[in-house]
């Protein structure tokens, strides 16, 4: 099972993907559903705030990955901004509560990353950066 979602980077596509995430883990029955909707709706707002400092032109699109084998769920979450360099990688999956510059901002992956088994990133081009989960299922 897997399916795309292309979508605009705006509050709707958040609402619409939560509802889509919803849907599909209760009609497939899967464990940890609330860790895996949370996980997709935070890989979508880091995606749609990446872009807000990008020049969007209409066609500018947040692509959602779903895919289920027997083994595990995998999301891949795909936005058309400049991405993250390499060497940054790993400073994305570390948040110190203790940190006095301790913000609302960079908690997201830091969450992902304890619901998930994997998490990975990609520079796909200059201006298309991937953000890539899996979950083991135990159907």
């Amino acid at each position: 099972m897997d399916f795309t979602l292309n979508l605009s980077p705006n509050q709707q596509a958040i609402s619409f993907v939560d509802e889509t995430m919803v849907s599909y883990t209760n009609l497939y029955d899967l464990p940890s559903k609330r860790e895996l909707c949370f996980v997709v709706h935070e890989l979508v707002i880091n995606a749609i705030e990446a872009m807000k400092n990008t020049k969007l032109n209409a066609e500018s699109k947040i692509q959602v990955h779903v895919s289920q084998d027997v083994e595990a769920v995998k999301v891949t979450v795909i936005d058309q901004a400049e991405g993250i360099p390499e060497k940054d990688w790993d400073k994305l999956l570390q948040f110190n509560l203790d940190d006095p510059t301790f913000s609302d901002r960079g908690r997201g992956l830091f969450f992902v990353k304890s619901m998930v088994d994997e998490i990975w990133f990609e520079n796909v081009s200059d201006n298309k950066f991937l953000v890539g989960v899996s979950k083991k299922i135990d159907l």
